[in-house]
This record gives structure tokens, sequence and C-alpha cells, in this order.
């Protein structure tokens, strides 16, 4: 870990976390996508509290074009993107030209989709380039601590988002095991990034195979306080 400079440790978890984002956004996103058309303000209004977005949308035409394609809206899913093609930019001799190029496609892709009717279809290659960036990392990175905290910021950021967008528990579960499993090798070795009694307390959840449902913001709250703020505090980009 020492080899790494502080800067790069945030910007590699939030790289991970933001690509994450995107991916599982769009997956869920447009699987209701149908759900926010026909139940209107109210659906995407439960969509947007579930992920802990704030609603500052006129209506559901304004959700869906803003919500998806508004660079100027931090919530978006095109913001989030733009951040990881940022902290790509700024590592890309940690993770390499390819995976830098992959996410460039995506974004190029993702900007072509607005205006499109068959938005869904349009966005699979989106979705492939992201596919094809976590291959090309995992293929191209030579820095192995570099790589798991790229994973470690995907990890966490998908069992949040499985939990909060209302996964099968069995989903949500095999996450927060991948979860712990790489934490784990933070823990294992002494890098001082993970917070302890946190940590405990998520393996005793899945472990336990607790209700999920019912206990959903106190999981999420061990997800969200898992690792050391002082280490991963925001945003690099």
């Amino acid at each position: 870990m020492g080899a790494i400079t502080g800067i790069n440790i945030n910007n590699l978890f939030w790289l991970g976390r933001y690509v994450e984002k995107v991916f599982t956004t769009l997956n869920s996103f447009f699987k209701y996508a149908d759900r926010f058309i026909e139940g209107g303000q109210a659906a995407y209004e439960k969509y947007l509290a579930d992920i802990n977005v704030p609603d500052i949308y006129e209506n559901s035409e304004d959700f869906f074009k803003r919500y998806v394609f508004d660079l100027s809206d931090p919530n978006s899913i095109i913001s989030n993107l733009d951040r990881a093609l940022g902290n790509g930019i700024v590592l890309r001799e940690e993770i390499k030209t390819p995976s830098l190029s992959y996410l460039q496609m995506a974004m190029d892709r993702f900007k072509a989709c607005e205006g499109t009717t068959k938005i869904r279809y349009d966005m699979l290659p989106v979705r492939d380039a992201i596919y094809a960036f976590w291959g090309s990392v995992d293929s191209n990175m030579t820095n192995m601590d570099a790589l798991r905290i790229i994973h470690l910021g995907k990890s966490v950021e998908r069992a949040d988002m499985y939990l909060r967008l209302g996964y099968p528990s069995e989903e949500v579960f095999t996450q927060l095991d991948n979860l712990i499993k790489h934490v784990s090798e933070f823990v294992d070795s002494d890098a001082g990034i993970v917070n302890s009694v946190t940590f405990e307390a998520l393996k005793y959840v899945a472990d336990s195979r607790i209700d999920l449902i019912g206990n959903r913001s106190l999981v999420l709250e061990n997800i969200e306080n898992l690792i050391e703020v002082n280490f991963f505090e925001a945003a690099a980009v």
C-alpha cells in the first residue's frame, strides 16, 4: 500500500464505486423504466428515495431526461460516468491506457443515446464497454494493491445498491459475502482502513442471514461506515 499515494488511493476507490454505480443503475433503471412511466411521479419518487437521491424533477419526462443525460445534475447517471472517466484519466498510469479507453468508449456511447427512441437497446454498448473495462483492469494492471482498491470500491457500491434497489435477499447476501471477502484482505494486511466494529457487525449480518427488509437501514449504515472516512473521504474528481 505504501507505493500508492494517498490521492491515488482515493481515486482508485472512487473509480471502482463510480463505474459500478453506473453499471448497476443502468441495469435496474431500464428494467423498471415502464413502471416509472405508468406509475408517474409516485413511482420515480420511491425509486429516488430508495437510492437516497433528492427529487429535483418536475415530472416523469423531466426525470427521465435529466436523471439519465444531464451533466449538470450531480446525481444523474451520466454525471457518475463522467466522474469515473475523470478518475480514470488521473489514474491512466495505474489502470493503463486500454482500460481508460473503455471508459471513454462508454461515455461516447452514452452521449450518442440522447434523444433515441430505443434507449434500452441503444445503451447495451455502454454496458458492454463497462464489462470490457473490468476485464481490462484485471488483465493489464500490474500493481495488485491498486487493483484490490478498485475492486473494494466496486464491491462496496454493489452491495449498497443491491440492498437499496430491493434485489432478492440471496443476491444481496451474495454481494455482502463478496464485500466481506474483499475487506478481509485489507484487515489481514493491517492497512488501517477498515472500521473493525462495523466489519464484525456486517459479518454477523452475512453469517446469520438476518431479515434484510426489516434491518435495511442498519445494514446500509454498516456498509456506509465500513471504510474509515479519513482514507476515502470524498470523490477526488
